[in-house]
């Protein structure tokens, strides 16, 4: 009688199932790593001022040893699917108090923009190569006041390898222009891994020559935009926040000139 040893057998068992267990962690890990677009969709720059109310915002304007500070009230209203409304009103200093910028933004159409001057008594399409002017002397031009989902809509995202920024491990997403009328030949932005919200947004111009950096904290809420070219830096902070409902008359031309 032939006696067949059965551990060849067990050996085969387990090596399989440990290349079963092994395939499958892997087709775990790939499942779960997001992709660009993923990551993209998933951030809303404007989450400070997320979805619909009121905000009472201090600029702080430093270039060198000089400083300004505004005072603004924004009431804005955001669907989250790329709709957005935001009417800003400057409150101080008095050589700015009464100005106003209205802007509307949905997906598949131009932005529109509005500023209302006091001195001069009526308001101001803001257009074109216009938007990508300086508002009101920061450093935000009058599209990053704006930015929201459906800014994504103009990029190609691509995703690089992963980074510490400012000691949190981010997802970096590399966006390119879908055509050449856009203010920066790319952006980069980084991602936390843990929460998904926006850490760092870097803006390059051409030669990949890098512009502004701006960086985003929570608690408390602060907007920090450093140009880099003009070395100058605005800080955006969340003095009041009151979510609600908004009404539509707030968002019209008629306001605006109030």
């Amino acid at each position: 009688m032939i006696h067949i040893s059965s551990t060849p057998g067990r050996l085969k068992i387990a090596s399989y199932v440990l290349a079963t267990a092994l395939l499958l962690g892997a087709a775990a890990m790939a499942a779960a790593a997001p992709t660009a677009q993923e990551i993209l969709d998933s951030v809303d720059v404007s989450g400070l001022l997320a979805g619909s109310g009121r905000a009472l915002i201090e600029l702080l304007v430093e270039k060198g040893k000089q400083a300004k500070v505004n005072r603004i009230e924004v009431y804005r209203y955001d669907d989250g699917k790329g709709t957005s409304r935001q009417m800003v009103e400057f409150l101080s200093p008095a050589d700015v108090k009464g100005t106003k910028f209205l802007s509307i933004v949905e997906p598949g159409a131009e932005d529109q923009m509005w500023l209302y001057l006091p001195a001069v008594g009526r308001e101001r399409r803001i257009a074109g190569s216009s938007a990508q002017g300086q508002f009101m002397g920061t450093d935000f031009t009058f599209e990053e006041i704006s930015l929201n989902r459906s800014t994504w809509e103009q990029y190609t995202p691509s995703l690089l390898a992963d980074r510490l920024v400012d000691g949190v491990l981010c997802h970096i997403v590399k966006l390119a222009p879908k055509s050449s009328g856009q203010s920066y030949s790319s952006l980069v932005l980084c991602v936390s891994k843990g929460d998904m919200n926006p850490v760092r947004i870097e803006f390059y111009g051409k030669g990949d020559k890098l512009q502004k950096v701006m960086t985003l904290s929570w608690d408390p809420q602060v907007i920090r935009l450093e140009n880099v070219a003009a070395g100058s830096t605005t800080t955006v902070k969340v003095l009041e926040y009151d979510e609600g409902a908004v009404p539509d008359e707030v968002f019209t031309l008629r306001y605006l000139r109030k």
